[in-house]
Protein backbone atom coordinates (compact mmCIF):
# COMPACT_ATOMS: atom_id res chain seq x y z
CA UNK A 1 0.00 0.00 0.00
CA UNK A 2 1.15 3.26 -0.68
CA UNK A 3 2.06 5.51 2.07
CA UNK A 4 -0.06 8.88 2.04
CA UNK A 5 1.16 10.67 5.66
CA UNK A 6 4.56 10.72 7.04
CA UNK A 7 5.32 12.24 10.39
CA UNK A 8 9.09 12.04 11.76
CA UNK A 9 10.14 13.39 15.03
CA UNK A 10 6.82 15.50 15.65
CA UNK A 11 6.97 18.21 18.57
CA UNK A 12 4.10 20.39 19.46
CA UNK A 13 4.00 22.21 22.99
CA UNK A 14 1.74 25.29 24.44
CA UNK A 15 2.55 28.08 26.31
CA UNK A 16 -0.20 28.79 29.68
CA UNK A 17 1.04 31.64 31.31
CA UNK A 18 4.65 30.86 32.20
CA UNK A 19 4.73 26.96 32.00
CA UNK A 20 4.91 25.30 28.50
CA UNK A 21 2.82 21.71 28.11
CA UNK A 22 4.69 19.21 25.75
CA UNK A 23 1.63 18.20 24.02
CA UNK A 24 3.52 15.93 20.82
CA UNK A 25 6.84 14.57 21.80
CA UNK A 26 8.99 13.37 19.54
CA UNK A 27 5.96 11.39 17.80
CA UNK A 28 6.94 9.18 14.14
CA UNK A 29 4.07 7.54 12.38
CA UNK A 30 2.79 6.77 8.87
CA UNK A 31 -0.53 5.92 7.58
CA UNK A 32 -1.15 4.22 4.00
CA UNK A 33 -4.21 3.87 1.53
CA UNK A 34 -6.70 2.16 2.92
CA UNK A 35 -6.05 2.32 6.64
CA UNK A 36 -7.96 2.52 9.40
CA UNK A 37 -6.62 3.76 12.70
CA UNK A 38 -8.54 4.58 16.13
CA UNK A 39 -6.18 7.29 17.70
CA UNK A 40 -7.17 6.63 21.47
CA UNK A 41 -5.94 8.43 24.73
CA UNK A 42 -7.03 11.01 27.93
CA UNK A 43 -8.37 14.13 27.21
CA UNK A 44 -5.60 16.40 26.59
CA UNK A 45 -3.30 13.76 25.52
CA UNK A 46 -2.91 15.49 22.20
CA UNK A 47 -4.95 13.74 20.06
CA UNK A 48 -7.25 16.39 18.06
CA UNK A 49 -3.71 18.38 17.86
CA UNK A 50 -2.63 15.59 15.74
CA UNK A 51 -5.28 15.38 13.32
CA UNK A 52 -5.43 19.00 13.33
CA UNK A 53 -1.46 18.64 11.94
CA UNK A 54 -1.99 16.84 9.66
CA UNK A 55 -4.76 18.83 8.07
CA UNK A 56 -3.05 21.99 8.10
CA UNK A 57 -4.82 24.03 11.09
CA UNK A 58 -2.22 23.91 13.39
CA UNK A 59 1.89 24.61 12.68
CA UNK A 60 4.04 22.00 14.29
CA UNK A 61 7.06 23.41 16.54
CA UNK A 62 9.73 20.80 15.37
CA UNK A 63 9.86 17.73 12.61
CA UNK A 64 8.55 16.87 9.46
CA UNK A 65 5.58 16.47 8.26
CA UNK A 66 5.05 14.64 4.41
CA UNK A 67 2.06 13.98 2.62
CA UNK A 68 1.22 12.48 -0.98
CA UNK A 69 -0.36 15.64 -2.02
CA UNK A 70 -2.31 14.24 -5.16
CA UNK A 71 -5.80 12.64 -5.00
CA UNK A 72 -4.74 10.01 -7.82
CA UNK A 73 -2.31 7.91 -4.78
CA UNK A 74 -1.12 5.77 -7.58
CA UNK A 75 0.39 8.47 -9.93
CA UNK A 76 1.85 10.48 -6.59
CA UNK A 77 6.04 9.31 -7.00
CA UNK A 78 6.60 10.84 -3.58
CA UNK A 79 5.62 12.26 -0.59
CA UNK A 80 6.01 15.90 -0.14
CA UNK A 81 7.45 17.77 2.44
CA UNK A 82 5.36 20.41 4.10
CA UNK A 83 7.51 22.93 5.82
CA UNK A 84 7.79 25.52 2.81
CA UNK A 85 3.87 24.93 2.21
CA UNK A 86 1.88 28.41 1.91
CA UNK A 87 -1.92 28.76 2.95
CA UNK A 88 -2.53 28.62 -0.93
CA UNK A 89 -1.28 24.67 -1.01
CA UNK A 90 -2.40 23.55 2.39
CA UNK A 91 -6.31 24.52 0.95
CA UNK A 92 -5.45 22.99 -2.17
CA UNK A 93 -4.82 19.91 -0.67
CA UNK A 94 -7.56 20.15 2.17
CA UNK A 95 -10.11 20.35 -1.37
CA UNK A 96 -8.37 17.82 -3.58
CA UNK A 97 -6.93 14.64 -0.65
CA UNK A 98 -8.87 15.32 2.47
CA UNK A 99 -12.35 14.30 3.71
CA UNK A 100 -12.93 15.92 7.59
CA UNK A 101 -16.06 14.62 9.90
CA UNK A 102 -16.66 16.71 12.65
CA UNK A 103 -18.68 15.94 15.96
CA UNK A 104 -20.46 19.32 15.62
CA UNK A 105 -21.33 18.09 11.79
CA UNK A 106 -20.25 21.74 10.57
CA UNK A 107 -22.78 21.18 7.75
CA UNK A 108 -24.02 24.67 6.27
CA UNK A 109 -27.01 25.74 7.16
CA UNK A 110 -29.77 26.78 5.44
CA UNK A 111 -28.61 24.58 2.64
CA UNK A 112 -30.51 21.44 2.20
CA UNK A 113 -28.68 17.88 2.09
CA UNK A 114 -28.03 18.04 -2.10
CA UNK A 115 -26.02 21.48 -1.47
CA UNK A 116 -24.09 20.20 1.17
CA UNK A 117 -22.85 17.24 -0.57
CA UNK A 118 -22.09 19.16 -3.32
CA UNK A 119 -20.63 21.20 -1.76
CA UNK A 120 -16.92 19.73 -1.87
CA UNK A 121 -17.52 18.69 -5.53
CA UNK A 122 -17.80 21.90 -6.56
CA UNK A 123 -14.54 23.13 -4.48
CA UNK A 124 -13.21 20.49 -6.97
CA UNK A 125 -14.94 21.24 -10.10
CA UNK A 126 -16.71 18.56 -10.18
CA UNK A 127 -20.33 17.55 -10.60
CA UNK A 128 -22.87 15.22 -9.04
CA UNK A 129 -22.20 11.24 -10.10
CA UNK A 130 -23.00 7.92 -9.71
CA UNK A 131 -20.61 7.87 -6.18
CA UNK A 132 -22.80 9.99 -4.83
CA UNK A 133 -25.98 8.48 -5.61
CA UNK A 134 -24.23 5.26 -4.15
CA UNK A 135 -23.49 7.00 -1.09
CA UNK A 136 -26.93 8.55 -0.40
CA UNK A 137 -28.22 5.41 -0.92
CA UNK A 138 -25.85 3.39 1.25
CA UNK A 139 -26.40 6.61 3.85
CA UNK A 140 -30.18 6.74 3.97
CA UNK A 141 -30.52 10.26 2.64
CA UNK A 142 -31.84 10.24 -0.77
CA UNK A 143 -35.36 10.90 0.23
CA UNK A 144 -34.25 13.84 1.91
CA UNK A 145 -31.95 15.58 -0.46
CA UNK A 146 -34.25 18.32 -0.80
CA UNK A 147 -34.11 18.93 3.49
CA UNK A 148 -32.79 21.58 4.81
CA UNK A 149 -30.32 19.89 6.99
CA UNK A 150 -31.06 21.75 10.65
CA UNK A 151 -34.89 19.64 9.85
CA UNK A 152 -32.71 16.59 10.34
CA UNK A 153 -32.08 14.30 13.47
CA UNK A 154 -28.49 14.31 14.75
CA UNK A 155 -27.96 10.65 13.25
CA UNK A 156 -29.01 11.74 9.69
CA UNK A 157 -26.71 15.46 10.20
CA UNK A 158 -24.14 12.94 10.96
CA UNK A 159 -24.57 10.98 7.85
CA UNK A 160 -25.01 13.85 5.29
CA UNK A 161 -21.23 15.12 7.04
CA UNK A 162 -20.17 11.49 6.04
CA UNK A 163 -21.17 11.93 2.84
CA UNK A 164 -20.15 15.09 2.67
CA UNK A 165 -16.15 13.92 3.56
CA UNK A 166 -16.23 11.52 1.07
CA UNK A 167 -18.00 12.57 -2.07
CA UNK A 168 -15.05 13.64 -3.77
CA UNK A 169 -12.83 9.97 -2.61
CA UNK A 170 -10.47 11.75 -0.74
CA UNK A 171 -7.56 9.44 -0.05
CA UNK A 172 -7.45 10.71 3.51
CA UNK A 173 -10.66 11.16 6.29
CA UNK A 174 -9.69 12.40 9.29
CA UNK A 175 -12.69 12.17 12.14
CA UNK A 176 -12.45 13.77 15.33
CA UNK A 177 -15.67 11.72 17.70
CA UNK A 178 -17.52 11.57 15.09
CA UNK A 179 -20.65 10.16 16.88
CA UNK A 180 -19.73 12.08 20.52
CA UNK A 181 -23.32 13.45 19.94
CA UNK A 182 -25.14 10.10 19.22
CA UNK A 183 -26.68 7.55 21.51
CA UNK A 184 -25.13 4.35 20.92
CA UNK A 185 -27.60 3.00 18.42
CA UNK A 186 -27.17 5.84 16.02
CA UNK A 187 -23.72 5.53 16.78
CA UNK A 188 -22.77 2.39 16.14
CA UNK A 189 -24.62 2.48 12.64
CA UNK A 190 -23.30 5.41 11.33
CA UNK A 191 -19.58 3.50 12.16
CA UNK A 192 -20.22 0.66 10.36
CA UNK A 193 -21.37 2.85 7.57
CA UNK A 194 -18.78 4.99 7.40
CA UNK A 195 -15.73 2.12 7.57
CA UNK A 196 -18.10 0.44 4.47
CA UNK A 197 -18.00 3.32 2.53
CA UNK A 198 -14.48 4.43 3.07
CA UNK A 199 -13.50 0.87 1.87
CA UNK A 200 -15.35 1.13 -0.86
CA UNK A 201 -13.54 4.07 -1.91
CA UNK A 202 -10.25 3.55 -0.37
CA UNK A 203 -9.74 5.98 1.87
CA UNK A 204 -7.47 5.81 4.73
CA UNK A 205 -9.25 6.75 8.02
CA UNK A 206 -7.73 8.35 11.31
CA UNK A 207 -10.08 8.88 13.92
CA UNK A 208 -9.95 10.61 17.58
CA UNK A 209 -12.72 8.52 19.60
CA UNK A 210 -12.78 7.55 23.67
CA UNK A 211 -15.23 4.49 22.62
CA UNK A 212 -13.84 1.26 22.60
CA UNK A 213 -17.01 0.37 20.33
CA UNK A 214 -16.03 2.70 18.02
CA UNK A 215 -12.59 1.77 18.40
CA UNK A 216 -13.21 -1.82 17.18
CA UNK A 217 -14.17 -0.50 13.90
CA UNK A 218 -10.69 0.45 13.00
CA UNK A 219 -8.12 -2.36 11.83
CA UNK A 220 -5.50 -0.45 14.21
CA UNK A 221 -5.71 0.93 17.73
CA UNK A 222 -2.93 4.29 18.53
CA UNK A 223 -2.81 4.95 22.06
CA UNK A 224 -1.44 8.50 22.48
CA UNK A 225 -0.73 9.22 26.54
CA UNK A 226 2.11 11.98 27.62
CA UNK A 227 2.88 12.71 23.86
CA UNK A 228 3.94 9.44 22.94
CA UNK A 229 2.03 6.97 21.14
CA UNK A 230 2.54 4.26 23.52
CA UNK A 231 0.38 0.92 22.03
CA UNK A 232 -0.09 0.26 18.79
CA UNK A 233 -1.52 -3.16 18.14
CA UNK A 234 -4.52 -4.62 15.42
CA UNK A 235 -8.02 -4.51 16.73
CA UNK A 236 -10.90 -7.39 15.47
CA UNK A 237 -12.90 -5.06 13.31
CA UNK A 238 -16.43 -4.90 14.19
CA UNK A 239 -19.11 -4.67 11.56
CA UNK A 240 -23.04 -4.31 12.53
Amino acid sequence: MSIIVALKNINKGFKDGGTFHQVLDDVSLTLSQGQTVALTGPSGSGKSTLLNIIAGFETLDSGHLSLASSPDILSAQNLNDTTNWQDAHWSLYRRQCLGVVFQQFNLLTPLNVKDNISFALALNNQSWNDWCDELCQQLGLTELLSRPVETLSGGQQQRVAIARALAHKPPLLLADEPTGNLDEQAGMQVMSLLTELAKQANTCILMVTHSEQCAQFMQTRWHLQQGHIVETHATQSLTV
